[in-house]
């Protein structure tokens, strides 16, 4: 099998912002197999963890979502998004291909529908069940004859 890195990302302490932690969690528990990591924000550090993996998943709150949605990350291709992170994915591809010599295989980006970002450590429901569909996003990216 592949080496897979699975980040999630946000703060636990603003409600909806967790999504990414919260699924990155659940796939550590049905995966357990799989490298996951979880992180208040993309850090240049994890350039390392990234140029030794074959297949990256970041996963985050997004507010622009209605659904949970994948997108094929392309290293140093910026979207025209507004920046709520220090780095985003493609930098630390572009940043693990320029220190390390290498780069995933494959990386995507699987972003969590999210409103409500008020001091919390409660999801609210709809990104509850959104959390549960995007790991199953995930594990059909990884396990694509499994199916739920």
């Amino acid at each position: 099998m592949n080496k897979v890195l699975v980040i999630g990302y946000g703060n636990t302490l603003r409600g909806d912002d967790a999504a990414g932690i919260r699924a990155a969690e659940l796939i550590a528990k049905r995966l357990p197999e799989i490298e996951c990591v979880c992180m208040h924000q993309l850090m240049p550090e994890l350039a390392e963890q990234i140029a030794v993996s074959d297949i990256v998943i970041f996963i985050d709150a997004d507010v622009n979502a209605a659904q949970p949605n994948v997108r094929l990350v392309v290293p140093g291709v910026e979207l025209d998004q507004p920046r709520t992170h220090f780095i985003s994915p493609e930098s630390l591809l572009q940043l693990s291909q320029q220190l390390y010599q290498r780069m995933p295989l494959k990386a995507y980006v699987i972003g969590i529908p999210a409103s409500q970002f008020e001091f919390s450590e409660e999801l609210s429901e709809l990104t509850k069940k959104a959390v549960e569909e995007s790991v199953i996003l995930a594990e059909s990216l990884l396990l694509p004859g499994k199916s739920k």
